[in-house]
């Protein structure tokens, strides 16, 4: 099974250079996994790049209805293309020793660590990523693409 990371997520959803690296990932026949906080880095990743720095983000949530809108149209987004791949979303894990240990093991952000962990805690074999932060971590999980 192949866990999602964010940075794979985005990428195949927004058009860049690595997009390519992304849609190989996802066309996989390999059982696929993300989790809770991936599709809300990415849904606040979508909505900055609307809205720009996070207090634009935050005075546009509070005053504009359209902007409202289309940030939870990203989200139905994001989940309607994890669905059409058939990628199910879990619950991140809730192994807090874990996570400091990967924390600490490997100098991973907290969130990095968190998804590290939920890959693990769920058998992902493989965790899709194009962060090199992650590369660190090769001897628990295979690092792809």
């Amino acid at each position: 099974m192949i866990f999602i990371d964010s940075s794979v997520l985005y990428n195949a959803l927004v058009k860049t250079e690595l997009t390519p690296l992304a849609e190989k990932v996802f066309e996989e026949k390999e059982a696929k996994i993300t989790s809770d906080i991936v599709v809300d880095e990415v849904w606040f990743v979508l909505m900055k790049r609307e809205g720009g720095s996070v207090g634009k983000v935050r005075k546009l949530l509070q005053k504009d209805e359209e902007f409202r809108t289309k940030a939870v149209e990203y989200l139905a987004g994001i989940l309607a293309f994890l669905n059409a791949y058939g990628v199910v979303v879990v619950r991140d894990s809730h192994n807090w020793a874990k996570t400091s240990t990967f924390l600490r093991r490997y100098g991973l952000l907290p969130h990095d660590a968190r998804i590290l962990a939920t890959a693990i805690e769920y058998g992902c074999e493989r965790l899709a990523t194009l962060d090199d932060d992650f590369k660190i971590a090769g001897d628990v999980v295979e690092i792809v693409p």
